[in-house]
């Protein structure tokens, strides 16, 4: 039985006529049954765990940064074409500054930039936006068309964001959730840790 995950280039097509492959660390570990293709950059001392899909495919490469965690049947990819963001004068089509916890039946698709320490809660689904850092994304919100959501924000289950206005009067996280992503992160870096050593289920690209 094959346990290893997919990791491999993407096709070329109009969109995207460069072949690459993802830029893992070996300091990370992947979950069996992922598949990460195209030109994806993973940071070290990121979690990406079971049934995942990270598709750098159809546009700019994405770049998940350290100590993310990306838990189970989340999906990653991004508009067709020239859509993207912009961080450090460099163009993405997914920017996760590190630092995130993106749940399990999450969809994070590009145009996207997630800044450092926030979290994205289950089935959540965002297409197209800018999030700051330390914001909560609870479960089943979504958050869209193209809007940009300040750090600290918080966006409540079942929430649709999707006007900027909106964005723009969204309440800063509360004090029972300022400390919640951190938690995750902490025990997604040990248990990632703890399954590298311990079980044939994750792997580390050395």
């Amino acid at each position: 039985m094959n346990l290893n995950p997919i990791i491999y280039h993407n096709p070329p097509v109009a969109e995207v006529t460069s072949i690459s492959y993802p830029k893992i660390s070996p300091k990370s570990v992947i979950g069996t049954d992922t598949m990460i293709i195209g030109d994806i950059t993973i940071d070290d001392e990121v979690f990406v765990g079971f049934k995942n899909l990270l598709r750098a495919d159809s546009g700019y490469p994405y770049h998940v940064g350290p100590y993310t965690n990306i838990q189970d049947n989340v999906l990653m990819h991004v508009h067709p074409g020239r859509e993207h963001v912009v961080v450090d004068g460099q163009r993405w089509g997914v920017y996760l500054e590190g630092e995130n916890s993106v749940l399990h039946h999450a969809a994070v698709h590009g145009p996207l930039f997630i800044g450092r320490n926030t979290f994205i809660g289950q089935h959540t689904s965002i297409y197209d936006a800018i999030i700051g850092r330390d914001c909560v994304i609870m479960h089943n919100a979504t958050v869209t068309n193209g809007v940009t959501i300040g750090d600290n924000r918080f966006v409540a289950p079942g929430q649709s964001v999707w006007e900027q206005e909106e964005a723009d009067q969204l309440p800063p996280v509360p004090e029972e959730f300022q400390d919640l992503n951190q938690k995750i992160v902490d025990h997604y870096y040990r248990l990632g840790k703890s399954y590298g050593q311990n079980t044939p289920l994750a792997f580390t690209l050395s």
